[in-house]
């Protein structure tokens, strides 16, 4: 265990605790602006396509499993915040009433286990990420965490503006 607390980069571990304090701020009813609510979405895109430059040859099926991923994942993050009430979009300002939520953070450490875990294997069992099965799961959740955070947030943007709010705008 302190091989992988010693070995993993600092920025990684400043990653974890900014998802962790703004996912526990997500529980608490707020308010977000949309460059915010897809601020984390377009990070794990980003590091999605890092992960899949380093696959080589083989990104073609890579790229496959990372569509699948993306699927999988958003329609997961949908589901898990489809129909809530209590969201309200306010377009004077520019941003979505949050009434309060541990889901996102449950995503938001999701998202960051998976990407923990593929950066882990890929460490410590490089050799386990070689071939074409190594390409099809760094696709998979490369395109998983990326599509779980999009369809969470695609879900919370849509609540805002066709449901109105159980809690005032001001609050």
């Amino acid at each position: 265990m302190s091989t992988v607390l010693t070995h993993v980069p600092l920025w990684v571990w400043g990653v974890l605790a900014l998802l962790v304090q703004r996912g526990i701020a997500a529980a608490q009813p707020n308010r977000i602006t949309l460059s915010r609510l897809l601020l984390l979405p377009l990070v794990f895109t980003v590091l999605g396509i890092m992960g899949l430059a380093r696959v080589g040859p083989l990104l073609p099926g890579a790229l496959l499993a990372s569509l699948g991923g993306i699927l999988i994942g958003a329609a997961a993050g949908w589901t898990l915040f489809a129909g809530r009430p209590g969201y309200a979009w306010d377009g004077a300002s520019g941003e979505l009433y949050r009434p309060g939520s541990w889901r996102m953070l449950g995503c938001s450490l999701a998202a960051f286990c998976l990407k923990f875990g593929l950066g882990m294997l890929a460490g410590m069992q490089h050799v386990a990420l070689s071939g074409l099965g190594g390409a099809l799961l760094t696709g998979a959740v490369s395109g998983m965490t990326g599509g779980l955070l999009w369809g969470a947030s695609a879900a919370q943007l849509l609540n805002g503006r066709v449901r109105p709010a159980l809690t005032p705008m001001g609050a």
